[in-house]
């Protein structure tokens, strides 16, 4: 068969054509949103203690992941303490790539002890070395895997917004080195709360990739403690909750940014359990349709409470919980 010069460049218009087209598709299938559509997705998480201790590490199995994505939970806040060794990194590998192949969004987050003890130049470059190897490891996975830098600012560091904040400037731009577009989460000071947004300084070129992360009743609420009491849900105790998450909101309206809770818990389990099931599911509700209303997405603490890893099995008593924060019937 004989082509001529115009049937040639047509075939090589069409050949370069084809792999245009092949790689916009490629691009589409991990096409990066916006922090809006983001927080969008995250919905209503949980904290994982699948890669933070022995117990978590030694149950943990694809089959968990399956089953928190299909009672209707959208992402998960794996935390994590330790160096990371070659194990521990490729069950890291595991964890992260079952999340995504079951549409469950990863979000890893340090705890970073050494720093919050004893914040100096020193323990500031370990948390940085930190997430130097773990933005150079997963660079170019996809887009809905992010970082929380640090799990909830205590001890010392409570004291220094100014190492906290240096901290934050030299994460973000080493991780931008290999992951220029990754969602970075930053958690304010004194315990990561919302009054304490205002002291956050983004760092300069955070290109809509960058949020905050909060929280508030971490451990539960208190039928003593004055600063996060819950009895019957008076109105006084609805304003503390309603309160915390207007902070949220003056800091978004205010900076264009957005936020996420990174931990709640519906009761005080680590210290009394002194709250029942129908007084947590009343509790929990509550919360949640706040949040809910005002588009803030949030992880419940922590997997221990509602899922037997043991038995890969949710904990039937807790359903109701779970099925509170999840479908809160207040937002109906």
């Amino acid at each position: 068969m004989k082509i001529n010069l115009s049937s040639k460049y047509l075939l090589r218009k069409m050949g370069i054509l084809f792999f245009f087209l092949m790689g916009f598709a490629l691009l589409a299938d991990k096409q990066v949103v916006n922090s809006k559509k983001y927080v969008s997705l995250l919905g209503v998480g949980m904290d994982v203690d699948w890669m933070k201790t022995g117990q978590g590490m030694k149950y943990y199995d694809t089959q968990t992941v399956k089953d928190f994505k299909k009672i209707g939970l959208s992402h998960v806040r794996i935390r994590m303490k330790d160096k990371l060794s070659k194990d521990k990194l490729e069950l890291l590998d595991k964890i992260v790539q079952d999340c995504l192949d079951n549409k469950l969004i990863p979000i890893l987050a340090y705890q970073g002890n050494q720093f919050k003890t004893n914040p100096n130049e020193k323990t500031l470059n370990e948390v940085v070395e930190w997430w130097k190897v773990i933005s150079e490891r997963y660079k170019g996975y996809d887009p809905l895997l992010s970082f929380d830098i640090i799990i909830e600012v205590t001890d010392k560091l409570n004291k220094d917004p100014e190492i906290l904040n240096q901290l934050y400037a030299r994460a973000v731009k080493e991780i931008r080195k290999t992951n220029p577009s990754r969602f970075i989460f930053l958690s304010p000071r004194l315990r990561s709360s919302p009054e304490n947004l205002k002291e956050l300084k983004i760092p300069v070129g955070h290109n809509d990739s960058v949020l905050a992360e909060w929280h508030f009743y971490a451990a539960g609420p208190s039928k003593k403690n004055e600063n996060k009491l819950w009895t019957t849900g008076t109105e006084k105790e609805k304003d503390l909750i309603r309160e915390k998450i207007q902070y949220a909101m003056d800091w978004q309206k205010e900076t264009g940014l957005f936020s996420w809770v990174g931990a709640w818990m519906p009761g005080n389990y680590n210290d009394g359990n002194d709250y029942d099931v129908s007084e947590q599911v009343i509790f929990a509700g509550f919360v949640s349709c706040e949040l809910k209303k005002n588009k803030i997405p949030h992880a419940v603490n922590s997997d221990t409470k509602f899922y037997d890893r043991k038995q890969k099995k949710w904990n039937e008593k807790m359903k109701p919980v779970l099925e509170a924060i999840l479908n809160p019937k207040q937002c109906k």
